[in-house]
């Protein structure tokens, strides 16, 4: 029905609508009579009779030691509509009130540090790594890499495709000595890609670690440890200057 629909509109349920509109056609009505117009049980109707007599809708009236309904004057929907244009009002205020709050909550959020895990020993999660690498077409780059640990994943095309992406790759290069694996000899005439020294002994680190912008890559043993945060970025980076300050020439 189109007023049932037009009902809705303004802010009452579907059965509450149907209730009404019944209540409007029959004048004085039981429960059981509004049930049967609006085709709904005793016990839902009820209910929504409630209902519309808080809303100013409906009133009861005692005929005969009877309870019955009856509904009230059309214009009373105005009120129903007010209310609820009040209501709009009134949230829109209140989410006007809170919109800093929840800017400053977001911004914040951005700048979370985020942590993701990848197994270092898993081809597919390996590649998916060096490709989110050499993606970030980073000004600088920071490596250090030992060679001892992690010699068997040396990848040629990876260091070619990390070179061209970006601006200044730096290595260090931690081994027993200065002999260089023959599948890392071949970018060092690269003026973009700048490597040194430091011995193993001394220097022996567990993993490698790569810094490039807010990105921190750690790979161990077992996995990929990567971070996204720029202060850890930052710090990291200011430890790679520090040893690069020491590391030997090649």
């Amino acid at each position: 029905m189109a007023l049932t629909q037009e009902l809705l509109a303004i802010g009452l349920e579907n059965k509450e609508a149907e209730v009404y509109l019944s209540a409007l056609q029959l004048g004085f009505a039981s429960v059981q009579e509004l049930a049967v117009k609006a085709g709904i049980n005793r016990t839902t109707a009820y209910t929504h009779i409630k209902n519309l007599i808080g809303r100013g809708l409906m009133s009861a009236a005692e005929k005969n030691g009877k309870i019955f309904y009856v509904a009230e004057r059309p214009e009373k929907l105005k009120f129903i509509y007010e209310q609820k244009e009040n209501e709009i009002r009134r949230r829109r205020k209140m989410l006007e009130k809170i919109m800093p709050e929840l800017e400053s909550i977001y911004n914040l959020a951005k700048d979370k540090p985020s942590v993701r895990f990848y197994k270092y020993d898993n081809p597919e999660d390996l590649s998916a790594v060096r490709r989110e690498i050499e993606e970030l077409r980073a000004d600088e780059v920071y490596n250090i890499f030992n060679y001892e640990e992690f010699h068997d994943y040396i990848n040629k095309a990876h260091i070619r495709n990390l070179i061209d992406a970006t601006g200044k790759f730096r290595a260090l290069y931690i081994g027993r000595n200065k002999v260089i694996d023959l599948r890392v000899r071949p970018f060092m005439d690269e003026e973009k890609f700048k490597l040194r020294f430091l011995p193993e002994a001394k220097f022996g680190f567990l993993c490698e670690v790569l810094v490039a912008r807010d990105m921190v890559y750690i790979a161990g043993n077992s996995d990929w440890l990567v971070i996204k945060d720029k202060l850890f970025a930052h710090t990291l980076g200011l430890l790679f200057h520090a040893l690069w300050g020491i590391a030997e020439q090649v």
